[in-house]
């Protein structure tokens, strides 16, 4: 496999590190007053390699060479440094903003970039030149007024017309950040300080620059995404018992979004903390309110919820988990009217994904599990049936215990019923794609080769795409480190007066490695492309995330997830990770 290296020379905004992770929040790390900023792994350059490296048949390298404060004079004299631009076949220029506020003259700026182009060029590399994001008038937060915010901006646009029309004398690529940013106002709200993107708007740029740079590199089928609206839209982060929100559900009903989800005080049930089902509404998607809590008695346990639309009515499925005895079980609730819901009714055991409408009935994936004479568990899937949604029958196995798969969603396409499946170490955790032979009962599974966790499928016109967890590492990368994190979680140490504590000295691991893979937990948009995943964009979120909904609305889709990404803290020792997880809702649109 060949390598292809992209640099990213420039200022600030090209390095990425220097803004806070959205604007719009506190994101103190948890139990501090330390803000969290994006880290190398969120920033649009990270995101862009994900991206470029899942379109192309190479490996691709981007070495970000931004620097703070970095201005197109300085940068002139950099390139002395031949061994970075030798090693690069093509190199991102960002130059404008800083600038801008140095008061760099528009004829010294022209003159930095042409000489900058012109030791690229010398190096055999690609320049491929850029507009620099603008000025807003955020920027009057950090005490300057806004008549000086108005001089800034006029002089920065100089600049871009400068870039602009360099690229088009000496025919070069150009990315125009500055347009792309006046024209979005998702990306213009979201520059801290008013000029440096937050992590919000650089997963949405890093997509808008992959499909800009992809057809330079012969790709020409990358799907325009472009983000409309990242918001958070619940949280309960000082009360213990129900900080942690997630493993969420989306829907559209009777003129209302409805979202539910998961509430605790940790990830899993343990001991005495459990934890039950909220569902919000909203008519627009931006004001949310409760419209119940749901909970199943003398089960410790009401989550994973998910929504089906039956002939007008809407239910709600969530799995239920008690100790003793230690069992699992299915339940539905249906909507009676605004904040009513049935009592809940069983289903069957085990656990329900998403279902789905399929010719005149209503088919679900339910996994579950047995355990091996060691004592180990090993799951498969089931798929059941109804005419009502409130009697189940099963009809077919989709995956044997064999597989160690779980999460399924399923998917109806030109009649066809397929299944997406997240699987076990059985099968190399690549989620799994099964399609159902009704006249064999029988099913067809290939792997996708990609981890792939929770898996929502839905159709964009002709396109299929999955949203889901993925590891912002390499597959083979996660699965490594994940070893260790099994180690590292599982180690107990002796009892104190605080209870039971874990100490991650004691087994030996490097804690900076459990935090690479916790943190490279990452809620994705991919294409299918065949039976393969390809990475379109990464949603600002880190740690325990993900678990999505999607539904249409307009030409828009709205996505649920979960993320701990604002109250990430270093991981010293086990149990760190355990911070306040809140809900998210993004919108995005398609283009051609």
């Amino acid at each position: 496999m060949a390598l292809t290296k992209v640099i990213v020379l420039g200022n600030s905004v090209a390095k990425g590190t220097e803004a806070k992770l959205d604007v719009f929040y506190d994101c103190f790390q948890y139990k501090s007053e330390v803000v969290n900023l994006v880290r190398p792994t969120q920033t649009w350059s990270s995101i862009l390699e994900r991206i470029l490296s899942d379109w192309t048949e190479d490996e691709v390298k981007v070495i970000n060479a931004g620097e703070k404060g970095n201005i197109s004079t300085k940068a002139v004299n950099q390139l002395k440094n031949k061994l970075l631009l030798s090693s690069g076949d093509y190199v991102l220029v960002i130059f404008g903003t800083e600038d801008t506020l140095e008061s760099t003259r528009p004829e010294a700026f022209k003159k930095n970039l042409e000489k900058i182009i012109g030791e690229i060029t010398k190096q055999n590399a690609i320049p491929i030149l850029f507009t620099s994001v603008p000025i807003s008038e955020r920027m009057t937060a950090t005490g300057y007024t806004l008549y000086q915010v108005r001089q800034y901006q006029a002089d920065l646009s100089r600049l871009a017309n400068l870039a602009r029309s360099i690229a088009k004398e000496k025919s070069l690529p150009l990315i125009d950040l500055n347009r792309y940013f006046l024209n979005n106002h998702l990306a213009y709200d979201h520059l801290f300080k008013g000029y440096l993107p937050d992590g919000v708007a650089q997963s949405a740029m890093a997509s808008f620059i992959a499909g800009e740079i992809l057809p330079i590199l012969g790709v020409k089928i990358f799907p325009k995404i472009t983000l409309n609206d990242y918001r958070k839209v619940y949280s309960d982060a000082e009360n213990f018992l129900t900080r942690h929100n997630g493993f969420t559900d989306l829907t559209y009903f009777q003129g209302e979004f409805y979202v539910a989800f998961r509430t605790g005080a940790v990830h899993g049930f343990r001991g005495l903390f459990g934890g039950k089902t909220l569902v919000l509404r909203s008519k627009d998607s931006l004001n949310w309110v409760k419209d119940a809590e749901l909970k199943v008695e003398d089960f410790v346990e009401t989550r994973d919820p998910k929504f089906l639309r039956i002939d007008g009515r809407l239910m709600l499925y969530a799995i239920c988990h008690k100790f003793s005895p230690r069992v699992t079980v299915s339940y539905g609730f249906e909507k009676l009217g605004e904040g009513r819901w049935s009592q809940p009714f069983e289903c069957t055991p085990g656990v329900f994904w998403r279902p789905k409408k399929w010719g005149d009935k209503y088919m679900v994936a339910n996994y579950g599990w047995v355990y091996n004479e060691k004592g180990k568990r090993h799951f498969g899937v089931k798929l059941f049936q109804s005419s009502d949604g409130h009697i189940w029958k099963e009809i077919s196995t989709i995956l044997d215990y064999k597989t160690d798969a779980n999460e399924t969603d399923l998917f109806v396409d030109n009649g066809k019923l397929v299944a997406f499946s997240r699987a076990g170490r059985q099968s190399n955790e690549e989620m799994l794609i099964s399609t159902y032979i009704p006249s064999e009962n029988q099913w067809e599974t290939v792997s996708s080769g990609r981890i792939i966790q929770a898996p929502c499928v839905f159709k964009v016109k002709d396109k299929i795409m999955v949203s889901g967890r993925y590891c912002s590492q390499s597959d083979e990368r996660f699965r490594e480190l994940r070893e260790d994190w099994n180690k590292f979680t599982n180690y107990v140490q002796a009892s104190d007066k605080e209870g039971y504590r874990t100490v991650a000295d004691s087994t030996g691991i490097d804690p900076a490695r459990i935090e690479e893979y916790h943190h490279g937990l990452r809620t994705g948009i991919f294409l299918m492309d065949g039976t393969r995943p390809r990475l379109v964009m990464e949603l600002l979120s880190a740690g325990d995330s993900s678990y999505t909904g999607v539904v249409q609305y307009g030409d828009e889709y709205l996505i649920s997830d979960y993320s701990m990404h604002e109250y990430y803290p270093p991981i010293r020792q086990p149990g760190d990770w355990e911070t306040p997880v809140d809900i998210y809702i993004s919108r995005v649109r398609f283009g051609e």
